[in-house]
């Protein structure tokens, strides 16, 4: 294919259409499976921190204590701790102006790091994060700063200002690797989406470059047959012109010829026009309540005359008793094609025979002669728009390769089936089955 090809750009719009929109839905997917679990994260913490902010305002499920000080002030007794408290939890002790009550309570490791944690009163009652360092440690918390009732009976805490602190270094760390980890997982959604773009944007162009390719052969084929008879008339016409003065009957055999041509011109157009409508989807199958022997019998009757003026024996077997839903009008047409390729295609004194027969709900229509047949690999492509067999399919015999797709097209819209098949010694067998219902 050409790089310019309308084929190759409609196709490379639709990959990119896709490839987009796939991104799309799996950024949007990533950033909401990241929302969701960074919220289940951090609710958990929050909500353990509201519950341990609870036991320290209602003062539940404390041991009893005894405060000891220093001479500064500072709280020098141990706390007893907090049941079900978690070990990552920190609790920070202000008074009013800020100082740390419970210094010694906190060790010496733990305080070197928080020390620095100053009582910031426009945080009050707020979870906000708080990364922590110092010359040894760094580390980061969720905190939530409380006020104490004064009467508390815990008398560490009561009128006082508690930080909670809970240490978050490890939730961050499973954070950051459910990043990574989804970060990778859509690059390779993303590689994924790029081979599922392609193959999807091929997939998607198969059918309209078969319709691009089956209109622009349409047209070709139909300028070129459409060509042929129009230059045999305006032959006929031109010649005619240089003989002013004969009259009809000295210039019968031109005049035949046109009306030959015209003839076969309507036939053409008519059929074009019936595969331009069929292609459309205009053309709509009227099904009708049939009284089957005597309709093909109707159908069937003029063509054993024709047979017989060309010298061959027309058979047929009617045994189709009974109504069946059809519509009769494309049905006439399928059989006229059938007959006519069969008689056109038999030689004098040769014989075609025509077996209609009732199977429940279908019905078998067999159209076979004696004539020159179609060999195999004419067999595959029979049923191709424009397509002729050197031999037996020609312009000369007046085809011109679109009956046989306009029979297949009205099987199918029948529910049925058409096959062709060698008839032995010579000759060729059509098979139609259709339904009834």
């Amino acid at each position: 294919m050409k790089k310019n090809n309308p084929e190759n750009q409609q196709q490379f719009k639709l990959f990119i259409k896709e490839l987009i929109t796939f991104a799309f839905l799996f950024f949007t997917l990533g950033l909401i499976v990241y929302y969701l679990f960074q919220n289940s994260v951090y609710g958990n913490i929050d909500a353990a921190m509201r519950e341990q902010k609870n036991r320290i305002i209602n003062n539940s499920h404390q041991l009893p204590l005894h405060i000891q000080k220093d001479k500064d002030g500072s709280v020098a007794g141990v706390l007893p701790p907090e049941r079900n408290a978690s070990f990552q939890t920190n609790l920070i002790v202000f008074d009013e102006n800020g100082r740390i009550l419970n210094q010694s309570m906190l060790g010496e490791r733990n305080f070197t790091l928080l020390r620095n944690t100053t009582l910031d009163l426009s945080k009050l009652n707020k979870i906000v994060d708080l990364p922590l360092a110092s010359d040894e440690l760094s580390a980061h918390f969720r905190s939530l700063l409380i006020k104490v009732p004064k009467n508390n009976q815990n008398v560490l805490y009561a009128g006082h200002y508690v930080l909670i602190l809970q240490n978050i270094d490890a939730d961050l760390l499973a954070i950051n690797s459910f990043i990574e980890a989804l970060i990778i997982t859509l690059i390779i959604f993303w590689i994924l989406a790029i081979a599922i773009s392609y193959f999807l944007s091929k997939s998607s162009m198969k059918p309209i470059i078969k319709s691009w390719l089956r209109q622009r052969d349409f047209s070709s084929n139909a300028a070129h047959e459409l060509r042929t008879p129009l230059t045999v008339i305006q032959n006929q016409m031109e010649y005619l012109l240089t003989k002013p003065k004969d009259t009809v009957m000295d210039q019968i055999k031109p005049i035949s010829t046109s009306l030959d041509e015209i003839q076969h011109l309507k036939i053409l157009t008519n059929r074009l026009l019936m595969l331009a409508r069929s292609d459309s989807n205009i053309i709509q199958v009227n099904l009708q309540n049939t009284q089957l022997n005597s309709w093909f019998n109707n159908i069937l009757t003029p063509y054993t005359e024709i047979a017989s003026s060309q010298n061959k024996q027309l058979l047929v077997n009617v045994n189709a008793s009974g109504n069946g839903m059809l519509d009769q009008d494309l049905i006439r047409q399928l059989m006229v094609i059938l007959l006519d390729n069969a008689i056109k295609y038999t030689s004098a004194h040769g014989e075609i025979e025509v077996s209609i027969n009732r199977v429940k709900d279908s019905l078998d229509i067999k159209v076979s002669d004696n004539g020159i047949g179609i060999s195999n690999s004419d067999k595959v492509h029979i049923f191709d728009r424009f397509y002729r067999t050197d031999k037996s399919r020609n312009s000369k015999t007046g085809g011109n390769g679109l009956g046989l797709s306009i029979a297949q097209w009205i099987v199918t819209e029948h529910k049925g089936k058409i096959s062709v098949k060698d008839n032995y010694p010579t000759g060729t067998i059509f098979q139609v089955t259709i339904s009834l219902k």
